[in-house]
């Protein structure tokens, strides 16, 4: 589960899969006393029961960790998972990169680099939504490929906290003549990049977008 919460980068994984400790920077075992606020750098947080993880939730939700990456391994990751899922009302949203010959497509929206998308609407399936909220919000026509991941990120919204599901699909472009920022979803520009220039526009967007084009790149 690739979780972003306050745009801290979040990985919770089954009580059964291995994990090499050496590639940590910090290991924090359940019988340790956790104190989020002191870690940075990549974390392992090992055999934790889900009151341990509610509680590192809460103060993830509540404080940003800039230069800090944890990987959370549960006892009981069903159980975890169900409890954390529990504090959140759960939303679901689509969207994609495209690609045009060797350049991609960036909007720029509430001061960032991003990449179109958007939530589902009733009854609609994530693969319509996506090339749905690309064209709505870029005015570019796609085609659909392959999936690249999928996100969950959280933030607040009229005092509740929300957890956001997003599939994210490569896509072709396929008729651009009609490119245009969708305004009223506050996209101020929509633009093409070369892989090196979109890198470089991406060095300080959200966390959870940076993801989402290291999976693309793969």
């Amino acid at each position: 589960m690739n979780l972003f919460i306050n745009d801290t980068p979040v990985k919770f994984v089954k009580e059964d899969e291995p994990i090499d400790s050496s590639v940590f920077d910090a290991v924090i075992k359940s019988n340790s006393v956790i104190n989020l606020s002191e870690l940075t750098g990549n974390v392992l947080i090992d055999d934790v029961g889900a009151p341990q993880v509610r509680q590192m939730i809460n103060q993830l939700v509540e404080e940003p960790f800039n230069d800090t990456r944890f990987v959370i391994r549960p006892h009981n990751y069903k159980e975890a998972k169900e409890d954390f899922m529990s504090l959140f009302k759960v939303m679901t949203a689509a969207g994609g990169v495209v690609q045009k010959e060797d350049k991609e497509l960036l909007i720029y929206r509430l001061g960032k680099w991003d990449f179109p998308k958007g939530k589902l609407e009733k009854d609609e399936s994530f693969k319509l939504a996506a090339v749905r909220e690309v064209t709505e919000e870029t005015g570019v026509k796609v085609v659909l490929g392959k999936k690249i991941c999928t996100t969950w990120h959280t933030y607040t919204f009229r005092k509740k906290r929300i957890l956001k599901q997003t599939k994210w699909y490569a896509m072709e472009c396929i008729n651009d003549q009609k490119m245009a920022p969708q305004e009223d979803e506050s996209i101020e520009k929509v633009e093409w990049f070369t892989k090196s220039e979109a890198e470089n526009a991406l060095k300080h967007t959200y966390n959870s977008i940076k993801f989402v084009w290291e999976c693309y790149l793969a």
